[in-house]
């Protein structure tokens, strides 16, 4: 995804006991999430991506995400990405009957 809905109420009332490291860290994370629509699979590919160190990382997944088999993942920014693929997948079809391919 190149947009995602940032609100920036949400984000102050969840992060405001970040120290700044674990500020930016987040920001990237979320950032990355977002990029690859993918779950993390572990602290070190994400530490590595969002330029912060394994032990930061590992911190905030353990308090942002839930651990699941097939990797970490965001609740929120799952559900966004959802919303996203319907309503592309909805434009998709809508062009296809309308021009008939």
């Amino acid at each position: 995804m190149n947009f995602y809905p940032f609100h920036v109420g949400d984000y102050f009332s969840h992060t405001s006991h970040l120290t700044d490291e674990e500020d930016l860290a987040y920001r990237r994370m979320i950032d990355l999430y977002y990029q690859t629509e993918a779950p993390f699979p572990d602290q070190f590919f994400v530490a590595r991506r969002v330029r912060s160190s394994p032990a930061v990382v590992e911190q905030l997944l353990q308090e942002f995400f839930t651990q699941e088999s097939d990797g970490w993942h965001n609740r929120r920014a799952d559900q966004e990405i959802a919303k996203y693929h319907a309503k592309a997948d909805s434009a998709r079809n809508a062009n296809k009957i309308r021009w008939g391919s």
